[in-house]
């Protein structure tokens, strides 16, 4: 059985609400870790002049006060461009002062191989100084990715060989970003020990477009891959269900062009996603 003290809720699902709304809305699921997530593809008005140690003590201070914690930090950007060791490591320190022990990120295209892994290394190096481990995460849409499932993963993670980099395995982005050809990774079973989180979202056909859902509703089967892969269910994992965003016929991740959903409506979702889990 899983237990609920794995799993923590990834603040996409309240996008559109104020922080102070996602903070209470995630504690009344009963779920003591928040995710929170800083990415410009959700927030194009994100800037690296706000991760500060000030800013971070502040967000500390209101997560407490909400009886929560934070494991991880979702905080994807491209690796291996020139300046993603200075911009990366100032995402780090912000993560660490909020109690993180993994922070998530994306690799970065196939003709950034040789920068991609300079700049690890020295990442890697930062990330054994802070005691903080870099979660790399395969991608849900686009193409020319470094890593694009479980077997890239293990590529990269062992050419890194270093402790303090891991894989945040998403289930759902196999699925869309091979455009709906595959929804099982049959390298999955080979990359067991490489992962260090996890990402847990849904999709399903509806209207026209591929709708994020709750966990049990949609193309994944998560009671089939835990069934199978039990050491799953001792990895820490976020529920990453961002509501406002779709991928379109072809794939492609859109924001939908509707209002935000009704608090109750995410609440719900979420609570029977975790009821999902844990039953």
């Amino acid at each position: 059985m899983l237990n609920n003290k794995n799993i923590a809720i990834n603040t996409l699902a309240f996008n559109g609400y104020s922080w102070e709304t996602a903070l209470y809305a995630t504690a009344g699921t009963g779920i003591g870790t928040i995710e929170p997530v800083y990415i410009s593809k959700y927030d194009p008005a994100l800037k690296e002049s706000y991760f500060t140690q000030a800013n971070a003590g502040n967000l500390l201070k209101q997560i407490k006060q909400a009886g929560l914690s934070v494991r991880s930090m979702a905080s994807h950007m491209d690796m291996g461009l020139m300046d993603s060791v200075e911009v990366f490591q100032k995402r780090m320190e912000f993560a660490k002062t909020l109690g993180a022990e993994i922070i998530l990120t994306n690799t970065s295209h196939i003709g950034n191989e040789r920068q991609f892994f300079k700049n690890m290394k020295v990442l890697s190096d930062i990330g054994a100084e802070l005691k903080l481990t870099i979660g790399l995460e395969n991608p849900g849409d686009g193409q020319g990715y470094l890593m694009s499932n479980a077997t890239d993963g293990v590529r990269i993670l062992e050419i890194l060989d270093s402790d303090r980099v891991r894989l945040n395995y998403d289930f759902s982005n196999i699925h869309t970003l091979s455009k709906g050809r595959i929804t099982y990774d049959t390298g999955l079973g080979n990359a067991l020990s490489h992962i260090g989180h996890l990402h847990l979202k849904n999709v399903r056909w509806q209207n026209d477009h591929w709708a994020v859902c709750g966990l049990g509703e949609g193309v994944i089967d998560y009671k089939e891959i835990f069934r199978a892969y039990p050491a799953l269910l001792d990895v820490p994992m976020s529920i990453e269900l961002p509501f406002r965003f779709a991928y379109d016929k072809d794939f492609n991740f859109v924001m939908q062009e509707t209002e935000v959903p009704a608090l109750e409506k995410i609440s719900g979702l979420l609570n029977e996603s975790i009821l999902f889990l844990i039953n």
